[in-house]
């Protein structure tokens, strides 16, 4: 079971978790549900930055030296970070020994999903995981409060795009592949589009 609670103020932003709502977690195929202590995922609040921006840096670190470019690290910092708080769309999943896994959740895409209607879908980014719990439904327990988060304002469907070697990762996650995009800023840049019906 995932948990969610508060993390902080309430914000207009599209992640409107209610207090102690649980849902069944559903992991992917290889990996497992640490039965003893399932990590708990709430919205994130201003303590929870420091801990995230060096989330997010290892993660980005670790894909990279696996051949899988990530996210631009310079321009992942604390006034990122306190952006998605400030809108509560930062998500954050904890254990005992800490924050072992993030992702932000957005009402809009307009880079990778610019022909998308408003309303219709959610849009999930910069999923990271702690190594010391690949494997362990940290993936399966963020998506699953980001189904539910979307599905509560309304939206049909989550999506996500990703870096082609990743594609494989999403899939067994449940989502759908549905095209690969370019955003047009580089030629040779390209993007896996997925999308999880909700």
């Amino acid at each position: 079971m995932v948990r969610f609670r508060e993390g902080g103020r309430r914000h207009a932003g599209l992640v409107r978790i209610k207090l102690h709502y649980e849902a069944a977690v559903h992991t992917a195929p290889g990996e497992r549900m640490d039965s003893e202590e399932p990590p708990n995922v709430r919205v994130a609040c201003s303590g929870d930055i420091d801990e995230v921006v060096r989330l997010m840096h290892d993660a980005a670190a670790w894909m990279s030296a696996k051949g899988t470019p990530a996210w631009d690290v310079a321009r992942i910092d604390r006034t990122f970070a306190e952006t998605f708080v400030l809108r509560s769309e930062l998500l954050v999943a904890s254990c005992s020994d800490g924050i072992v896994g993030c992702c932000t959740l957005s009402a809009e895409d307009p880079e990778f999903w610019p022909d998308a209607l408003k309303g219709e879908a959610a849009y999930l980014h910069k999923l990271a995981v702690r190594r010391t719990h690949a494997g362990r439904g940290v993936s399966s327990a963020l998506i699953e409060a980001c189904r539910h988060a979307a599905r509560t304002q309304g939206c049909a469907k989550l999506r996500l795009d990703c870096h082609p070697n990743l594609r494989g990762l999403y899939e067994r996650l449940g989502f759908t592949h549905v095209d690969t995009f370019n955003p047009g800023w580089d030629p040779t840049f390209i993007a896996e589009r997925l999308e999880l019906e909700i």
